[in-house]
């Protein structure tokens, strides 16, 4: 995908300049729906906003997935990263692993979700005053879904990006995008890891949606700024599902020793294959430290 460069785009350095007038809101109540590193950046940044700018964000609820059991035999509960670095902040924290039935414990004006899992119904969404938002880690519309960190390495993308979206009633990463990282896109070192991709974009990320709010980009009526492809640029715009095991699965008549290494580097030490044991039996064999030579 090598998108053209476009105009206009929000970014962190221009929010407040390209328009017109600066929107205000009332002193936002938010509630923060996360559960990860990439989630912890944009959390961290509206706490430390709230310190300091108390007539914008007037407090912070921390909605988080309950703990999970991993491990052999699924014995350790695991909290999700974000819960810690929630009562690090003083945060209210809250878990849940459905909205079926859940209510909010206060009243809020602004939903913000930022890599947490779960879809958040259109009557959540609709209870809020503003809405709700969402940090997103690629150009929308390229790399919609919940892995676009790991198929921007794999798919070879030079350049990527961070979106700024509203929280669509209808399903993920389909809402208005309220800014955006400008065309071509922030550079891919070569070589670049996901942890290392995930804390550059985290941080643009957080920067992007304290600026928005800043800039009352959630306050109606609300302007999508994304960029439109055309029908060359649509043909490489591409879907970024869920990673599972089965991409990690070593393809020996398919994959050149590069695309092993790539998958080694992007997927870490989750590269496996099938072999047959003298039993007779199939296992799985997994290959730890692939290096391309």
């Amino acid at each position: 995908l090598r998108p053209l460069l476009r105009q206009p785009f929000l970014t962190q350095q221009r929010l407040s300049s390209t328009a017109p007038q600066r929107k205000t809101s009332d002193p936002l109540r938010i509630l923060f729906c996360g559960s990860d590193e990439f989630s912890a950046a944009s959390l961290s940044a509206l706490a430390l906003e709230h310190t300091r700018n108390p007539s914008l964000i007037h407090s912070i609820d921390v909605l988080v997935r309950p703990p999970k059991p991993t491990g052999r035999g699924l014995t350790i509960l695991r909290e999700v990263p974000l819960q810690s670095v929630a009562e690090s902040l003083s945060l209210p924290v809250h878990a849940v692993d459905t909205f079926t039935g859940w209510q909010p414990p206060l009243p809020y004006n602004l939903i913000v979700a930022v890599s947490f899992g779960l879809f958040v119904p259109p009557r959540i969404l609709r209870s809020a005053a503003y809405g709700g938002l969402n940090v997103h880690p690629s150009l929308l519309p390229d790399l919609r879904g919940p892995a676009p960190l790991h198929h921007a390495l794999l798919l070879g993308r030079t350049h990527t990006g961070v979106s700024l979206q509203t929280l669509s009633e209808e399903s993920f990463d389909s809402g208005e995008v309220l800014a955006q990282t400008p065309l071509p896109g922030f550079p891919i070192a070569k070589g670049m890891k996901v942890p290392a991709l995930r804390d550059m974009l985290a941080a643009l990320g957080a920067r992007m949606l304290v600026d928005g709010l800043r800039a009352g980009v959630h306050v109606p009526p609300r302007k999508d700024v994304g960029w439109t492809p055309t029908e060359e640029e649509r043909e490489g715009i591409a879907h970024a599902p869920k990673i599972t095991k089965k991409d990690a699965e070593i393809r020996w008549d398919a994959w050149m020793p590069e695309t092993m290494a790539l998958r080694a580097r992007v997927l870490g030490d989750a590269l496996w294959s099938r072999a047959v044991a003298r039993d007779g039996r199939t296992k799985r064999v997994i290959l730890s430290g692939v290096e391309e030579v």
